[in-house]
C-alpha cells in the first residue's frame, strides 16, 4: 500500500503533468499486489519501471518537496542547475527557483509539462518565448538566458524576480493607488511600446504577468502567447489569452491582431489594480468573452467617486471597444497618461512653493476683525503670480501648469 508520502508525491505529480489518474491507478494496484506476495517495492519505482515516469521527472518532485540530493539520486533534471525551490505554475509550464553551476546566480528554471510536449504548436510556442526573452532588452521585461532540451525536458532559464505580482498584491492589500497604478501601467506600456518596435505582439497582458521588483518598478513576463503582428499562423476563430483580459477582437478570434489589443489588455489589468476586480465576469470563459466583445464598463464602477474622472478616462480610452478609438500606439498613451498626471500633480499644493508676502507699512491694513486679504500692488502679487502659472481648463475641467 502506498506510503501518505508516496500518494503526497502522486498528487504533485498529477498537478504537475507528470502523471494522469489512470496511469497512478495501475501502479497502485500492482504495488499492493507485491506487496501480498512479500514484496515491498515503492511506488514510484514502479512508475519508473513502467516507463509512466520518468527519473528526470521524480527528480523535479523531489526538489519541490525539499528532499536533498542521495546517492540513488544526485544528479538534478537539467544538467547546470540546482533547483532549490518551486515558483509556480502555468498553464503550460512549471517554474522553479534555481542555481547555475557557471556563476551561482540565482534563476527562474521554466519546464513544459509533459502533457504539452506532445503538441508541436506548443512546443514552438514554449521555444519562441524563450528566444524572445533571449534576444529582448528592456528593463521592463524579464531578461531570458538559454534553452533547450535534454533529458527529454523542454526547459530554458531567465532572470528572476523576487516579487509578486500585481494580482497577488491586489488580492492582499486591495486597490493600488492611483500613483502607484499609473506608474506602473506607464512601465508596462513601456516594455509593450518595445515589443511593438521589434514587430511582436503580447497578447497576455494581465495582473498575474506584470511582476513587481524590490525597487518598486514592474517587469513584464510570460511572453508564450506572443506572435508577430499581423501574423496568420492561426486560423480565424482561434483565440489565444486570458479572458478576463483580452480584446474584443481576440474574444472574437480575428487572426490578426496588433498592439492595440496589448492596449486594451493593459486598460483591462488598471481597472483591476485601481478597482480590485477584473472589469467583466461570467459563468464561464465563453461568457467572459461575450462580455468583452457586448458589455461597456460598468458606470456605478467607473463613475461612482471611487476613481477620479482622470482615471476614468484613461479606462474608457484604453478599453474601447472599437479599436480605431483606442490609443493607437503605446507611446501615444505613454505621452497622454505622463502629461496628464503631471498637470494634475501641480495642482497640489504645498505652502513652501508660496512666498510670504512682505509688509509695507505705507499698504492699507485690513481692519481688525476684516476677512479681506491686503491689497498687493505690481506684478508681484499673489494673484497675478497665480493667473501666469495656470493655463486653460483641461479635458477633466481643472487648470494645471503644462509641465
Amino acid at each position: 500500500m502506498a506510503t501518505k508520502e508516496e500518494v503526497e508525491l502522486a498528487v504533485k505529480a498529477i498537478k504537475a503533468g507528470f502523471l494522469t489518474k489512470e496511469q497512478l491507478g495501475p501502479a497502485m494496484m500492482k504495488q499492493d499486489a507485491l506487496a501480498k506476495q512479500g514484496q515491498q517495492t515503492k511506488l514510484f519505482q514502479i512508475l519508473i519501471e513502467s516507463k509512466t515516469l520518468t527519473i528526470q521527472q521524480y527528480q523535479l518532485l523531489q526538489r519541490e518537496m525539499g528532499a536533498p540530493p542521495s546517492k540513488t539520486m544526485p544528479a538534478d533534471p537539467i544538467p547546470g542547475f540546482k533547483i532549490t525551490g518551486k515558483l509556480g505554475t502555468g498553464g503550460m509550464a512549471i517554474v522553479y527557483r534555481a542555481v547555475d553551476s557557471m556563476d551561482n546566480a540565482e534563476v527562474a528554471l521554466k519546464i513544459m509539462k509533459p502533457a504539452h510536449m506532445v503538441n508541436p504548436r506548443f512546443v514552438a510556442q514554449f521555444h519562441r518565448e524563450a528566444e524572445l526573452l533571449e534576444k529582448f532588452e528592456h528593463t521592463n521585461i524579464v531578461k531570458g538566458f538559454q534553452h533547450g532540451k535534454v533529458n527529454g525536458l523542454e526547459y530554458f532559464a531567465m532572470e528572476i524576480v523576487d516579487g509578486p505580482s500585481m494580482r497577488e498584491i491586489v488580492e492582499k492589500n486591495g486597490p493600488v493607488t492611483e500613483e502607484r497604478a499609473l506608474k506602473y501601467t506607464i512601465q508596462v506600456a513601456e516594455a509593450v511600446e518595445y515589443t511593438h518596435k521589434q514587430g511582436i505582439v503580447h497578447r497576455d497582458i494581465k495582473p498575474e504577468n506584470i511582476l513587481l521588483t524590490p525597487d518598486d518598478d514592474v517587469k513584464l513576463i510570460d511572453l508564450g502567447f506572443a506572435k508577430p503582428i499581423g501574423s496568420q499562423e492561426e486560423p480565424e476563430g482561434t483565440t489565444s489569452g486570458t479572458p478576463q483580459y483580452m480584446s474584443p477582437e481576440q474574444a472574437q478570434g480575428q487572426a490578426s491582431i496588433d498592439v492595440r489589443s496589448d492596449l486594451y489588455s493593459l486598460g483591462a489589468s488598471l481597472y483591476h489594480m485601481v478597482l480590485g476586480d477584473v472589469p467583466f465576469k461570467g459563468g464561464d470563459n465563453m461568457e467572459v468573452m461575450a462580455a468583452q466583445v457586448l458589455q461597456e464598463l460598468q458606470a456605478s464602477e467607473t463613475k461612482g467617486g471611487k476613481i477620479s474622472r482622470m482615471m476614468h478616462y484613461f479606462l474608457e480610452k484604453l478599453m474601447a471597444k472599437d479599436k480605431e478609438i483606442r490609443y493607437q500606439t503605446p507611446a501615444e498613451a505613454i505621452e497622454d497618461m505622463k502629461s496628464q498626471w503631471e498637470g494634475m500633480k501641480s495642482l497640489e499644493f504645498n505652502p513652501g512653493d508660496v512666498a510670504k508676502p512682505m509688509i509695507d507699512p505705507n499698504q492699507e491694513q485690513p481692519r481688525q476683525g476684516s476677512t479681506r486679504p491686503p491689497q498687493t500692488k505690481g506684478p508681484g502679487s499673489i494673484s497675478d503670480r497665480y493667473k501666469r502659472q495656470t493655463g486653460p481648463p483641461t479635458k477633466f475641467g481643472r487648470l494645471f501648469r503644462k509641465p
